[in-house]
């Protein structure tokens, strides 16, 4: 239910009456936005429609000197965000609050507001601008590298774990750590290297943690965490990173059939780091366009894509990509990630046996590590050798995928599984029927 004695508490501490908030909106977004008698209905209990709760709840944050956020005026409407986020989100790119009528204080929260929530509109923003680094910053405690040291570390600790098992504990710890070094960029001081850098750890953390909630199917939370870590990369100048977290929101379209959204952000993405070596990272965002063309049933746009990805993978010359070219998040783009994923886009294509193919070439190069991946492979083997009327090796891949669900909590997984167990309760088969008892068991305690 809507909270209004939040809304006029905060009016009665402001000495305003509702028209005094209606004249501020006016003021801020342009005048005619609102009748004057609007919010006499929003202490009743209306929700204001479009972006207009985001503009009170700047008002009178602004004006308190403190957080009212949206979850706190209008939980109805608006869910509270998990740990982390929404200080992440107040830190506008980390650039600190601005000073007293300062051109970023006149821009309208209104407008910031649409853009802060369009992938495309931010993707092509970074495409076509490059940002000033961060300024050195000159108060508070001093950071050396030996803290920053020690991030990086934990960053590559939280990516491991995540591939282990996930989860929601991990996301948590994860998002806390965000919080935290989201502080340092704003209370300690350092020189300009040290604040790139800094910004650049950021926009990592925000890129795991991000990952992490769309896999636990917080899409929205999700998107919000990764939009914020594009901003913290384009703050610190790595174009590699930052398109890295554009493929992240590309495939996170993918996932939910927005297929054109998908494309144009992976589109933006190569064309944003056109320029350098060849790189696991390079090759995954080529092979990230294969499955935004995959999900449109664009077969020679997906052909296309994953020949540029064994092109890439050819002049890379090893796995490792050449000395000092790998990126440090890219670590887990190994030759049978890309061949599975080759296998997982051609069956969304329509390519049910050359998916076999690869399908099955990538599970035999991968070792013990990325159960989550695994998973995912043979789920989609287990799909391919089902339309094949393989009922047999269906079932024998789709148990497989089973036995890892058991240690993988993934929201992303529970729901591919759940698609399999429906197809095959469409088969009479012995195996097809065991398989749907085994899944009603697994998925009924499995972490979803």
């Amino acid at each position: 239910m809507h909270n209004p004695s939040l809304l006029a508490e905060c009016l009665y501490r402001l000495s305003w009456s509702p028209d005094r908030l209606a004249r501020e909106i006016n003021r801020v977004c342009g005048a005619g936005t609102i009748s004057a008698k609007a919010p006499y209905n929003w202490l009743k209990g209306a929700c204001p429609r479009h972006v207009l709760p985001r503009v009170v709840s700047d008002i009178l944050t602004e004006r308190l000197g403190e957080p009212v956020p949206l979850h706190a005026l209008w939980p109805d409407k608006f869910p509270a965000p998990p740990p982390g986020l929404d200080e992440y989100r107040k830190s506008d790119a980390l650039a600190g609050p601005p000073p007293p009528g300062s051109a970023r204080q006149r821009t309208p929260p209104s407008s910031i507001t649409a853009a802060d929530h369009d992938p495309v509109t931010m993707a092509l923003d970074w495409l076509l601008n490059r940002d000033a680094p961060p300024t050195a910053q000159l108060r508070g405690e001093g950071i050396d590298a030996v803290l920053l040291d020690l991030i990086s570390e934990r960053i590559a600790q939280f990516r491991r774990l995540d591939d282990d098992r996930g989860g929601r504990m991990l996301l948590d710890w994860a998002a806390q750590d965000l919080r935290w070094t989201v502080r340092l960029v704003g209370a300690c001081s350092y020189d300009q290297d040290t604040g790139v850098r800094l910004h650049r750890l950021v926009a990592e953390l925000g890129q795991i943690v991000g990952w992490m909630a769309v896999d636990l199917g917080d899409e929205t939370h999700g998107r919000l965490y990764l939009l914020q870590a594009l901003k913290s990369a384009r703050s610190a100048g790595d174009r590699a990173l930052a398109a890295h977290i554009i493929s992240c929101l590309s495939y996170q379209a993918a996932w939910h059939g927005r297929g054109e959204e998908a494309l144009r952000l992976i589109q933006i993405a190569r064309q944003g780091t056109a320029d350098q070596s060849p790189s696991p990272g390079q090759a995954l965002l080529a092979s990230r366009q294969a499955r935004a063309h995959a999900c449109l049933g664009d077969l020679a746009g997906c052909e296309r894509a994953l020949d540029e990805t064994a092109a890439i993978r050819e002049a890379m010359g090893d796995a490792d990509g050449p000395a000092g070219e790998r990126e440090p998040w890219a670590y887990w783009v190994t030759p049978a990630v890309l061949v599975g994923d080759a296998g997982r886009a051609r069956l969304e294509a329509g390519r049910p046996a050359q998916a076999v193919r690869d399908l099955t070439h990538g599970l035999e190069l991968f070792d013990e590590s990325q159960p989550r991946n695994r998973l995912l492979h043979h789920a989609s083997l287990a799909q391919a050798r089902l339309s094949l009327g393989q009922c047999d090796g269906a079932a024998q891949a789709a148990e497989a995928a089973l036995h890892l669900a058991v240690q993988v909590p993934s929201a992303r997984c529970h729901a591919r599984l759940a698609e399999l167990r429906s197809l095959f309760q469409r088969h009479d088969a012995s195996r097809a029927r065991r398989f749907v008892q085994l899944a009603d068991d697994v998925l009924g305690r499995s972490p979803g």
